[in-house]
């Protein structure tokens, strides 16, 4: 009668301890859930920093490509007044969007394997990241405004305050390798 006491405890406990793992189980599966909501992929970086440096120099491109028409028209080259708004618009749209580009994880950094970093973006991007932000906001503004002027002339003195901001940001943010021979 003695031998089967234990055994009877044993059978009391069992509930216990099925209960105590269930619960283990549940907290597994709750902290799995909640890692694996950090690790949804987008435009942070985390998964895939090289695609977002690739985005924001395909935007700086564009971007370039729409100023393009906007210098020469300042060297006295002819355009019509609506192609030359029309482009300053859509800088603007472009510059608005441009510095929500820069997640931390797409900081310069040399890769594993010694290569650099595929950005001409210098740290002092995310050391100041606020005047950085402020730049690129202050140029598509004054991108909106060129938009939104009535004369060739108009357009023409706001143009020259846009590739002033630009270059502006540019000797402080872009990392440039000079030409060579």
């Amino acid at each position: 009668m003695f031998r089967m006491m234990p055994k009877t405890r044993s059978l009391a406990i069992a509930p216990v301890i099925a209960v105590a793992f269930a619960m283990f189980a549940g907290a597994m599966v709750d902290l799995w859930a909640a890692w694996g909501a950090e690790r949804v992929p987008g435009l942070t970086g985390t998964d895939r920093p090289d695609d977002v440096v690739q985005a924001r120099q395909l935007v700086m491109d564009g971007i370039d490509a729409e100023m393009m028409p906007i210098d020469l028209a300042g060297a006295g080259k002819e355009y019509q007044l609506d192609e030359l708004t029309a482009h300053a618009d859509r800088i603007s749209t472009m510059l608005t969007a441009f510095p929500h580009l820069f997640p931390p994880q797409t900081k310069p950094a040399a890769a594993a394997d010694g290569s650099p970093s595929p950005t001409t973006a210098t740290p002092a991007i995310w050391e100041k990241f606020d005047d950085f932000y402020g730049q690129a906001q202050a140029a598509a503004m004054i991108a909106f405004d060129a938009s939104r002027a009535g004369t060739l002339d108009q357009f023409k003195e706001q143009g020259k305050k846009l590739r002033g901001a630009c270059d502006g940001c540019h000797a402080q943010y872009m990392h440039v390798e000079p030409p060579h021979p």
